[in-house]
C-alpha cells in the first residue's frame, strides 16, 4: 500500500474522533496563581518608546533644542510575565470550539492552599478536562503540593464513584521527569505507574481511563488548547466510545426539546396515573415506584428513539468509519488482524484484508475472501462460508489476549447494574432479575414481580439455577469482585429451585455483611446478591421456562405421534 495514502487514511480515523470528542467536550477548568484577566498580553508593543534625553551640561549655559541628542530607550510595554495564564486567550480559544472554560486563581493567606485545593476539587468533579499549574505555591519548596492534594482528592472520588473518564493536565516549567517523580511517589496509595516519560495510568480498575499529562508550559496558549482536545481523543478514540460520545452529545442537544415536550403542564397528568394506581387495592402499596417505573420507562424511550434517528450517531459508525479503523489501529499494515472461527486455529491478514471484510455486502464477495490466502477453515462437512456463519466469531490482534474485552461487552449486555456500579448506599431487593449466589452455585430469580411485593410472612421465591460449566459454553455474563462469571441457564424445570425469604417492610431486602449485599433466607442460608439482569435478558429466560413447563407430555401409540411430526 501507498505510504502517504496509508498515513492519510490513518489520521483519518483520528480526525472523526477528534470532532466527535470536540463537539463532546463542554467545560474546562484551569487553575493557576497567576491568572491575568486582560487583554492578549503576548502581542507586546513592537515601537520602542522613544525618550529625549538631554545631554549633560556641565557649562550650566544650555544647549539649544537643535543641538540636543536624542536617545532611543527600547522598552515593551505590557510585557507578560512567563509564568502568568492570560484567561482571556484562554477562554477565548476554547470558545472558538464552543467549549467553557473556567478560571480559578489560587486563595492567598494561611489556609489559600487548603481553600484552592477544596474550590478545585468541587469544580473539576463535574468538568471533562482539567488543566493545573504545577508551581502554584509562594514557597519554592513547597511547588507542586496544591496539584498534588487535588489529584489525591479527585482520585479517591473517582474510586468511590466507581470510576469515569478523568483527564489532568499538568503544565510547568520544571523538569518534567521530577515532576512525574514526585506524583508517583506522592499517589502511590493508587499505584501509579509513569508511561511515555510525560504521562501516569493507574492499573486500578476504577482509574482505568484516569490520565495524567506533563506537558511544558508554552506561551502560546492556542498550544494549551489544541493539546488538551489532543489528549481528550486518544483517551476516547474508539468505535463504540466514539458512538458513545456521540449519544451523549445528541441527548444534550435535544436536553430542551425534551424539557419542551416533558413540561410542568404535564404535572396534573402524572398525578392522575399516581391517583389511578392508589386507588387499586392490589397496587396502593407499591403505587409510587410503579409510577416512578412509568416515568422512567417513558423518558428513556423518548431518548431512546432520539438515539435510534440520530444521523450523527449513525456517522460514528458508519461503514466508512469502520474501514478506516484498521488502518488506525495497524498504522504499519503488518499481519496482525486475527479471526478465530470456532475452536478452529486463527486466520491472520492485513489491513486490506479486514477492510474488505468489513464492507462485504454480498454473499459472493465474503465467499471470494474467505478463500484467500491464508484462507478460513472448515468445520466438519460443512464448507468454509457456512461454517464462518455458522461458528461464532472472535476477533483480535496478534499481539493481545482479548478475552475480557468480550466479556465485558457480553456482561454490559446481560446487567443492568451490579456490586461494581452502584452507590454504597443502594439498597437491593429480591424480584424477577436478581442474580444471587451460595458459594459457586448461581441462580437468577423468575418470580413474577407482583408475587415479590406487600409481603406479610415468608414466601418462597421461583429461581433458576445455573448449570455447572466451563468456560467455554455459557449464556450469560456477570461480573463481581473476582472478575467475570460465565453462566449457562437451561430453562427446563429440573432447575427450578424454591427458597424461602423472610420480608422486611413487605419486600426482601438485603443486608450488609463485610461491605457485601446479601439476602438470608428463613433456614438462615447467605447468598450473595451478584446484580439484576436487564428486563429483555430476564424475561427471555422467564418465558423460556413457563414453556418447558407449560409442554403437555403423556403416553400415545408411537405410530400415530410420530405420523404427525
Amino acid at each position: 500500500m501507498n505510504t502517504q495514502v496509508q498515513g492519510v487514511m490513518t489520521q483519518n480515523f483520528f480526525d472523526v474522533s477528534r470532532s466527535i470528542a470536540e463537539k463532546f467536550i463542554q467545560t474546562v477548568v484551569a487553575v493557576d496563581d497567576k491568572i491575568t484577566f486582560g487583554g492578549n498580553l503576548n502581542k507586546a508593543v513592537e515601537e520602542p518608546m522613544q525618550v529625549v534625553v538631554p545631554p549633560q551640561d556641565v557649562s550650566g549655559l544650555g544647549e539649544s533644542v537643535q543641538e540636543q541628542v536624542s536617545s532611543v530607550i527600547s522598552e515593551p510595554i505590557n510585557k507578560q510575565d512567563d509564568n502568568e495564564l492570560n484567561y482571556q486567550e484562554l477562554s477565548e480559544g476554547f470558545a472558538e470550539k464552543s467549549i467553557l472554560c473556567t478560571a480559578l486563581k489560587t486563595f492567598s493567606g494561611i489556609d489559600g492552599e487548603e481553600k484552592t485545593i477544596n474550590a478545585t476539587l468541587n469544580l473539576a468533579k463535574k468538568a471533562d478536562i482539567t488543566i493545573l499549574d504545577w508551581q502554584m505555591e509562594n514557597d519554592a519548596t513547597r511547588h507542586g503540593e496544591i496539584a498534588k492534594g487535588v489529584i489525591d482528592q479527585l482520585l479517591a472520588h473517582d474510586v468511590n464513584n466507581n470510576g469515569r473518564l478523568r483527564l489532568i493536565l499538568l503544565y510547568t516549567s520544571a523538569d518534567i521527569g521530577n515532576v512525574i517523580t514526585k506524583l508517583v511517589t506522592t499517589l502511590n496509595e493508587h499505584a501509579p505507574e509513569a508511561q511515555d516519560e510525560n504521562s501516569i495510568i493507574f492499573p486500578n480498575e476504577s482509574l482505568k481511563l484516569c490520565r495524567i499529562f506533563v506537558i511544558k508550559k508554552t506561551e502560546n496558549i492556542q498550544e494549551l488548547v489544541d493539546t488538551s482536545i489532543q489528549k481528550f481523543t486518544e483517551m476516547t478514540c474508539g468505535l463504540l466510545s466514539n458512538a458513545t460520545l456521540a449519544a451523549i452529545t445528541e441527548i444534550r442537544d435535544k436536553t430542551h426539546h425534551h424539557l419542551y415536550k416533558f413540561n410542568s403542564k404535564l404535572d396534573t397528568a402524572y398525578i392522575s396515573h399516581v391517583i389511578g394506581l392508589i386507588s387499586s387495592p392490589e397496587m396502593r402499596e407499591s403505587a409510587h415506584e410503579v409510577a416512578f417505573d412509568y416515568a422512567v420507562d417513558l423518558i428513556s424511550e423518548e431518548l431512546k428513539s432520539d438515539l435510534q434517528t440520530s444521523k450523527y450517531l449513525k456517522d460514528s459508525l458508519t461503514s466508512d468509519t469502520l474501514k478506516k479503523w484498521p488502518l488506525y489501529k495497524n498504522p504499519e499494515n503488518q499481519d496482525k488482524h486475527s479471526i478465530t472461527v470456532g475452536e478452529k486455529d486463527p486466520v491472520v491478514f492485513n489491513n486490506e484484508r479486514m477492510q474488505k471484510i468489513l464492507s462485504v455486502k454480498t454473499d459472493e464477495e465474503l465467499q471470494a475472501i474467505l478463500d484467500e490466502s491464508p484462507v478460513f477453515p472448515k468445520i466438519g462437512k460443512k464448507n468454509r462460508f457456512d461454517s464462518f456463519r455458522d461458528s461464532y466469531i472472535q476477533f483480535k490482534f496478534t499481539d493481545e489476549d482479548n478475552r475480557d474485552e468480550h466479556l465485558q461487552l457480553s456482561a454490559i449486555e446481560c446487567l443492568r447494574r451490579d456490586p461494581l456500579n452502584i452507590s454504597s448506599d443502594f439498597e437491593p431487593v429480591l424480584k424477577q432479575g436478581t442474580v444471587i449466589r451460595k458459594d459457586d452455585t448461581y441462580f437468577v430469580c423468575i418470580q413474577p414481580i407482583c408475587d415479590s411485593v406487600r409481603l406479610t410472612c415468608a414466601t418462597s421465591f421461583l429461581f433458576l439455577k445455573s448449570e455447572k460449566l466451563d468456560n467455554t459454553n455459557f449464556s450469560h455474563v456477570i461480573r463481581h469482585s473476582e472478575g467475570y462469571k460465565c453462566l449457562r441457564f437451561k430453562s427446563t424445570s429440573r432447575f427450578v429451585s424454591l427458597i424461602e425469604f423472610t420480608p422486611t417492610n413487605k419486600m426482601v431486602r438485603a443486608t450488609k455483611q463485610e461491605n457485601i449485599n446479601v439476602f438470608q433466607s428463613t433456614n438462615e442460608d447467605v447468598y450473595e446478591w451478584c446484580g439484576e439482569l436487564k428486563q429483555a435478558i430476564y424475561q427471555e429466560l422467564v418465558n423460556a421456562v413457563s414453556a418447558s413447563i407449560a409442554r403437555v407430555g403423556f403416553d400415545s401409540f408411537e405410530w400415530l405421534r410420530l405420523r404427525r411430526s
